[in-house]
């Protein structure tokens, strides 16, 4: 069970905080997206490593990506329009 939850968070927090890393590389930061590119591959390596060994694992990494990617765009709402566009493209 606790791999489970494992791979669900491992997966949440890598979308969550892929998020970041792309907001970093389209504000043309290198050294943040290379620090969050880091964060980013170190816990997906968890989550990899989990169903390598049982394939089941693939579901709870999956619902964990799409939740993850999901709140990671809502905790950054400020900056996108209604319909997903970016404010500033929006003038």
């Amino acid at each position: 069970m606790i791999d489970w939850v494992v791979s669900f968070f491992a997966l949440f927090f890598t979308d969550v905080f892929y998020v970041y890393y792309l907001k970093a590389v389209e504000k043309d930061k290198p050294l943040l997206a290379s620090g969050w590119a880091v964060v980013v591959y170190s816990i997906a390596s968890l989550a990899i490593i989990n169903y390598i060994d049982n394939h089941w694992l693939l579901i709870p990494a999956c619902v964990g990506g799409f939740t993850g990617t999901y709140i990671g765009m809502i905790m950054r709402k400020g900056s996108v329009g209604q319909h997903g566009e970016d404010a500033s493209l929006s003038r």
